[in-house]
């Protein structure tokens, strides 16, 4: 039985990784295309909170918006099968971890800091900041030092997306989705150099 295959927990296909990876973009992409439901969990937290996230986060703090993340992964299994796209700090919480490798088959989309800086500088200003003191490359590199070892211990699969578009990083999941077995090995889609 895969994960994600237990009586009662629909398998979901769940994509984690950095702001700014196109985790949403993505996964809105491969659910057209499997023909199955979107989830992007920020969303889902702003249902739950009522309000944007930057918004809640600034009045309330991260550790406050954790918890509610949680309570939002904690309810992955009720939902009908489909693609979850994830917050970036999703992966911090032990218990999300845990739970995210229980509902689904997890792929960590992987971008170099560079690639995810260019993508955060149009944006930079509706995100809550995680190190204020920081430039945006230097906060980048620090996130990612963290978090990146979570991102590889959760995975299914490993997707290299630098510089590739949307539709090719969709096609390297669906091969990846065909054969079924963990990978920690980054894959790169078809034609390109590793």
């Amino acid at each position: 039985m895969a994960r994600g295959d237990s009586p009662g927990s629909p398998p979901q296909i769940i994509l984690v990784g950095p702001r700014g990876a196109g985790k949403t973009t993505i996964g809105h992409a491969l659910a057209r295309t499997l023909d199955l439901p979107f989830y992007d969990t920020d969303r889902l937290v702003e249902e739950l909170l009522g309000e944007p996230i930057a918004q809640f986060w600034r009045r309330e703090g991260e550790a406050c918006f954790r918890k509610k993340e949680a309570e939002v992964i904690a309810r992955l299994p009720e939902l009908q099968s489909g693609v979850v796209a994830t917050g970036g700090g999703v992966v911090l919480d032990p218990g999300n971890r845990e739970r995210l490798r229980s509902c689904g088959t997890v792929f960590y989309i992987s971008l170099r800091p560079e690639f995810l800086v260019s993508r955060l500088q149009n944006s930079w200003g509706v995100r809550p900041r995680l190190m204020a003191h920081l430039s945006l490359e230097e906060e980048v590199r620090q996130v990612l030092l963290v978090r990146e070892p979570l991102y590889r211990e959760v995975a299914d699969f490993v997707v290299d997306a630098d510089g590739y578009g949307i539709s090719q990083v969709v096609q390297v999941i669906l091969k990846d989705l065909d054969k079924g077995s963990k990978s920690t090995d980054p894959y790169r889609p078809e034609g390109s150099a590793i």
